[in-house]
């Protein structure tokens, strides 16, 4: 019998799932009611300037942790 081929991860797809689902997250916390009594006081951003930034750290940390993810799967995967 033959052996079945090992299943490696898609390394792009992990990436560009984990991206989306972090850009989503960050959005999500940039439209978020700002807490705080002094916040109108420190405020020094707009609001589309809040949800960019962490719209885009969002995607960034989550693309790296969904790289991690796949690079794990594809360890786990390998016979030893």
């Amino acid at each position: 019998m033959t052996q079945p081929p090992d299943r490696i991860p898609n390394y792009k797809r992990f990436l560009l799932t984990g991206a989306f689902l972090g850009l989503a997250v960050g959005v999500w916390f940039g439209l978020r009611e700002p807490g705080g009594p002094s916040y109108n006081q420190t405020v020094q951003y707009s609001m589309s300037t809040a949800v960019l930034f962490l719209g885009a750290l969002g995607a960034f940390l989550g693309a790296g942790i969904a790289g991690l993810i796949a690079i794990l799967l594809d360890r786990s995967g390998r016979e030893k």
